[in-house]
């Protein structure tokens, strides 16, 4: 099931450079029965930076103006300048794989955050990863849904693309996956003019 993550870490170290594609790990060989997955881009130009107080003003892609305040992790603050832009990305997958028989829901949580180098431009990749086991409680093989129940008493519905997946899926069946979150942001030069 580490899959899932080690394919978000190094996608999102692909993506926002090599400053973190030497710290990815690399994927397993392992097939889960269903990986669900989305992505999002944001791209934001840096119309203000306070290094007292640690907060950048951004303009985002609509016009519209806010602020962001960083914590001591980013080191770079320092080097970002009016004009430059800010890439954020943000990603999700889930991993699924049948567990047939009983046994015990189970979930564990992990998170890591890893930033750019003293140096570089500032730059950072955090990552949360629930791995679990849960309890389907239903299939509407209709809408293409499984209605899992987790180890905290969390009832979640998931959508199925694949229909050879879910009907392998059956009510009092478990299933064994992980849930990733990848956030990468980074700073880059203003676009020439």
């Amino acid at each position: 099931m580490k899959t899932a993550v080690k394919a978000a870490v190094l996608a999102l170290s692909l993506a926002f450079g090599t400053a973190f594609a030497a710290d990815a790990p690399a994927p397993a060989t392992t097939t889960p029965g269903a990986v669900i997955a989305d992505t999002t881009r944001v791209e934001a130009e840096v119309i203000g930076v306070d290094k007292k107080s640690r907060t950048v003003t951004l303009k985002g892609p609509e016009g519209n103006i806010f602020d962001v305040t960083v914590g001591k992790a980013v080191k770079n603050l320092p080097q970002i300048k009016v004009g430059d832009r800010v890439i954020a990305e943000y990603a999700e997958a889930l991993a699924l794989k049948l567990k047939k028989g009983g046994g015990l829901r189970e979930t564990v949580e992990k998170t890591d955050m890893q930033t750019a180098k003293p140096g570089q431009k500032p730059g950072a990749v955090k990552t949360r990863e629930v791995d679990f086991v849960a309890d389907v409680v239903d299939v509407d093989t209709k809408v293409g849904t499984v209605t899992i129940l987790g180890a905290k008493g969390r009832v979640v519905k998931l959508k199925i693309k694949d229909p050879a997946v879910l009907a392998e899926i059956k009510k009092g069946d478990q299933v064994e996956g992980s849930y990733v979150q990848a956030t990468g942001i980074i700073v880059v030069p203003p676009k020439a003019k």
